[in-house]
């Protein structure tokens, strides 16, 4: 990256399902002082086009091929539309076409680079990551995140979950909070081990249970509901797991019941992009009421407040919006200065738009 002219503060975007050629990409320009961003290979050409045009990258890494799709004319087609791209990266192909390069040659001409004076200038609260959100409505915003927010929920999590070996399957998009921040950083800055899986399938997640044995397993809801009607759901030995957790939506009492069936220890909890990961956390062995009703509590490591759009603290047991305040939280959205205001109280709480 450093031999291609990437430097602190250019951005660097990345397009592959979920692999450690991702990863990879992300701790290399992070590293360097870079902004990464991921793309998600299920977007169309317009879509791609959206999020490449206003993050402007310098570089893409790219799989040419993913699935029965190939991507060659959708990404000659953002190099000829997006001028800020200046060169695309092939992971997959042992020659480039006439926009882009080899994996194996770009690796060849970093060699010499001062990679030591480069990792020396970044900062913990320099930007390291865009994700782009859209809420409910309009066009999706980039959450620009930095490298303090990622490492410091990672901590928070882990003490909460001290899950020990940490061994996680990760098989979300890489342009979302949850495969980047909730998975794949929060298993890494504890030291633990992540098995990457290229698209959700209820099967090979079971197998991966089996053969893989993670000690830490979720997702959302909607994908647990899919693993435990499977038909190898009732077979599989879940006894390397030690806590089963889920995000992003409530998870019904007939599911929690199968969960703990496999495992005694579920927990749930909240957040969204903008707080880097999650602020509110049940914690293991709670009822099946409190998991099936709750985001459980906030911790002592975030401000977690209930308040009005005007940001005045209602009374207990009213409803108001849960707001969030700390070094951790997104810096604000890329380029927007306006949505950015919208989106912090003017003491600096930021408005998460839910109720509570």
């Amino acid at each position: 990256l450093l031999a291609a002219g990437i430097r602190p503060g250019d951005r660097v975007a990345t397009l592959p399902p979920p692999h450690p050629d991702f990863y990879v990409t992300f701790l290399a320009a992070a590293s360097i002082g870079a902004i990464w961003l991921g793309l998600n290979p299920r977007y169309q050409l317009d879509e791609l086009g959206y999020v490449v045009s206003d993050a402007r990258p310098s570089l893409i890494f790219a799989r040419a091929t993913i699935g029965d799709r190939r991507y060659d004319a959708e990404l000659a087609a953002l190099a000829e539309r997006c001028r800020s791209v200046q060169r695309i990266v092939l992971l997959d192909r042992e020659t480039g076409g006439p926009r882009s390069e080899t994996f194996e040659r770009f690796l060849d001409a970093g060699a010499g680079a001062d990679l030591e004076s480069a990792s020396a200038g970044v900062r913990p609260e320099d930007p390291c990551l865009i994700v782009y959100t859209s809420g409910t409505t309009g066009r999706p915003k980039g959450a620009v995140i930095n490298h303090h927010g990622l490492v410091h929920v990672a901590r928070v999590q882990h003490a909460i979950w001290p899950v020990s070996p940490l061994r996680v399957i990760n098989n979300l998009p890489i342009n979302h909070i949850g495969c980047v921040g909730d998975i794949t950083c929060d298993t890494l800055v504890p030291g633990g081990t992540i098995i990457f899986q290229e698209q959700f399938d209820p099967g090979a997640m079971l197998a991966a249970v089996e053969r893989d044995r993670p000690t830490f397993f979720g997702h959302v809801p909607t994908a647990l509901q899919l693993i435990v009607n499977h038909p190898d759901w009732d077979r599989t030995d879940f006894s390397s797991v030690q806590i089963i957790i889920w995000e992003g939506a409530a998870a019904p009492p007939a599911l929690i019941e199968k969960l703990r069936a496999k495992c005694d220890q579920l927990a749930n909890a909240y957040g969204m992009t903008e707080t880097v990961g999650s602020v509110t956390f049940t914690f293991a062995a709670d009822s099946i009421e409190i998991l099936a009703d709750s985001v459980g509590w906030p911790v002592p490591e975030y401000g977690v407040r209930i308040a009005t759009t005007e940001g005045v603290p209602v009374a207990a047991g009213e409803p108001g919006e849960i707001q969030v305040k700390g070094d951790f939280v997104t810096t604000g959205y890329w380029e927007r200065e306006d949505a950015t205001r919208e989106l912090f109280t003017a003491g600096g709480w930021l408005r998460t738009g839910d109720l509570a």
